[in-house]
């Protein structure tokens, strides 16, 4: 094969794994809130006594934005095999060496162009712009395409100081608000286009992606229990303990199994009285 069929299912496998990883976020089991977040409503109190006017705007936790913008976040940078513009690259080489339609081609066309939409840089307006003036200074402006990637770039997936100076002084209830219709739209871009590599494979468009469809990746247990065989060995005088042995070696006279060594911490299980009292128990 190719080095850039190489290239291209390098970046198909990355992507399945990780877009199936935000298709099991808590915030993609609801699609219907999943599109609300993305065009979020305004309600406006106003009280005619006093004239005062407030707009709110409810939003998800912050914690459940945060880990979901951790996810959808190597969809969006350029070095990742997982960049967007390299996957839907990759979709169009593939349905195009396979003759798909026209129709087929031009939808992927149109998907690569609803993902060129998400700009990271960018200082364009998505929906509203906000001002400040504080101290008789000159008004300061940004768009909300601006604090929503001061909010991820600068609060969140890293400590950017340029980004997060950016947005500092419109606070970061402002950069939350703005960024939590950005990641919901990457959730959703991710997951579409997830269900469009789904079809894509079924139809025999793609190469084998090998385990990607299948692999485990994430974790819903809350407890976690391997079998296994424990051992245990003392410190020595310089607060070090014995070297292991190599897998396919049998442990030294130094290790113990954990049995062995608390034999007499470990308590025995004990039959329930209605079980011990057996002919002897009421009738």
């Amino acid at each position: 094969m190719a080095d850039h069929e190489e290239r291209h299912l390098s970046s198909l496998k990355s992507f399945v794994l990780r877009a199936r990883r935000i298709r099991a976020h808590s915030l993609a089991r609801d699609a219907k809130l999943l599109m609300e977040l993305q065009n979020p409503r305004l309600t406006i109190h106003f009280t005619p006594e006093t004239g005062d006017m407030r707009v709110i705007v409810k939003v998800p936790p912050e914690e459940q934005v945060e880990s979901a913008a951790a996810r959808v976040r190597p969809l969006i940078l350029n070095g990742e095999d997982t960049y967007h513009a390299k996957v839907m690259n990759a979709l169009l080489y593939f349905a195009q060496k396979a003759g798909l339609s026209g129709s087929g081609l031009e939808s992927l066309r149109e998907m690569k162009r609803q993902w060129a939409k998400t700009n990271p840089n960018g200082k364009n307006l998505g929906f509203y712009e906000v001002r400040v003036q504080t101290n008789g200074e000159p008004e300061s402006r940004i768009s909300d395409n601006a604090l929503a990637f001061s909010w991820i770039y600068g609060d969140v997936v890293h400590a950017d100081t340029a980004r997060r100076d950016e947005g500092r002084a419109y606070g970061v209830e402002e950069r939350y608000r703005a960024a939590i219709p950005v990641v919901a739209r990457l959730m959703m871009l991710a997951m579409v286009t997830l269900t469009i590599t789904e079809r894509l494979r079924t139809d025999g468009v793609l190469p084998d992606l090998g385990d990607a469809f299948d692999e485990d990746v994430v974790i819903t247990a809350t407890e976690l229990a391997v079998e296994t065989q424990v051992y245990v060995a003392e410190y020595d005088e310089g607060g070090r303990p014995p070297e292991p042995p190599a897998m396919d070696e049998e442990f030294g006279d130094e290790w113990k199994p954990f049995a062995e060594a608390f034999k007499d911490q470990i308590s025995t299980t004990t039959q329930p009285a209605s079980d011990q009292a057996g002919d002897d128990a009421p009738g």
